[in-house]
């Protein structure tokens, strides 16, 4: 196991979360269920942040910080820790998998959009925006492609937050959306973890 936090000393920790999604995933169901069950698994692990360690909670006042909290050898997903200080906020991108993000402190708006053209052009999409939440503390929300992946989640709050991330593959690359243009980019992404090195997250 490649897991790189330890656990609560009691109750749900990080550990019980990974080896619930290994779980799930070795039944092989459909993503639907995935969603599903890996939503439930994510809430119950955010319902306390016992569990982060201090490393993990480290922000950058430049840029969103994701940590590397633990990658499946058999690259079935990867789990993250996201910091987000006031302000900070991803482009519009997509992920090519499924997702669950649970908020461990605070709150994200999370902008979602629907994809209007027939997706047969690589380098450009039609987009519109479909709606906005806000997800607070304890609450989750999920990504299913083909429909469901697209957003823009930000801090709009004065306070830092952090949320988690878990996603269906190792997340190396997005594809980030202009909505006034059309055009859509691949970008890459970077870590920014005492596991991965120094190089922060650059989306």
């Amino acid at each position: 196991m490649t897991t790189m936090s330890t656990t609560a000393t009691s109750g749900y920790g990080l550990r019980d979360y990974v080896a619930s999604i290994e779980g799930v995933l070795a039944r092989r169901p459909a993503n639907k269920i995935i969603i599903r069950e890996v939503s439930a698994a994510t809430k119950q692990l955010c319902a306390s942040d016992r569990w982060l360690e201090e490393r993990h909670r480290v922000g950058n006042p430049d840029r969103y910080t994701r940590h590397l909290l633990h990658r499946d050898p058999q690259n079935r997903f990867v789990v993250l820790a996201l910091v987000w200080m006031p302000g900070q906020m991803t482009p519009i991108h997509d992920h090519s998998c499924w997702g669950v993000m649970g908020l461990i402190q605070n709150s994200l708006e999370e902008v979602c959009y629907d994809r209007l053209d027939d997706g047969k052009r690589a380098d450009y999409a039609e987009i519109e925006q479909s709606r906005g939440t806000d997800v607070g503390q304890g609450g989750v929300a999920y990504l299913l492609p083909p429909y469901e992946e697209i957003h823009r989640i930000g801090n709009t709050s004065d306070k830092p937050t952090i949320s988690l991330h878990v996603y269906g593959r190792d997340l190396d690359e997005v594809n980030v959306f202009d909505p006034v243009s059309g055009k859509v980019s691949p970008m890459r992404i970077k870590y920014y973890s005492p596991e991965c090195g120094k190089e922060p997250f650059v989306i």
